[in-house]
């Protein structure tokens, strides 16, 4: 992943690749499928480009476009170094597991109705999401295709 400079994500089903996130977080702009858990990732046009599955030429086209115009890279690169939610990544992911074990530790049952494990740690250690903070968007997509 370090020496990069677009990673391609083409699958044609696919439920959230970690490999999206890394590449994210190391600014690298991802070109993917429209598929799965892929678009709670990449902003389209922000972080990097989503496709239809099998739009070849789509593909091709954003790979140009990022290979030939530095500015476009740059501006790109940038917002997908700045803008991934940390709790994509293997902290994030072991935070929530451990926010678990805590609350089942301590006998209580999680009802989460709706919300996200990770909103449920922010409210519990008092660290609630600021205005513009990085986070998954919620609510409203289907991540399962």
């Amino acid at each position: 992943m370090a020496n990069s400079k677009i990673a391609l994500q083409l699958s044609t089903r696919e439920g959230f690749e970690v490999k999206v996130s890394e590449a994210l977080h190391a600014g690298i702009p991802v070109i993917a499928s429209r598929t799965g858990g892929i678009p709670l990732q990449v902003q389209h046009g922000k972080s990097g480009y989503l496709c239809e599955v099998g739009d070849n030429d789509r593909v091709a086209g954003y790979l140009y476009d990022l290979y030939t115009d530095d500015k476009l890279y740059e501006a790109v690169s940038n917002y997908a170094r700045k803008n991934v939610s940390d709790e994509v990544g293997t902290v994030g992911n072991a935070a929530a597991w451990l926010y678990l074990a805590v609350m089942y530790s301590r006998g209580e049952k999680i009802k989460p109705h709706g919300q996200w494990i990770n909103d449920l740690l922010r409210k519990e250690t008092g660290q609630p999401y600021k205005e513009g903070e990085p986070k998954l968007p919620r609510g409203g997509l289907n991540v399962l295709g």
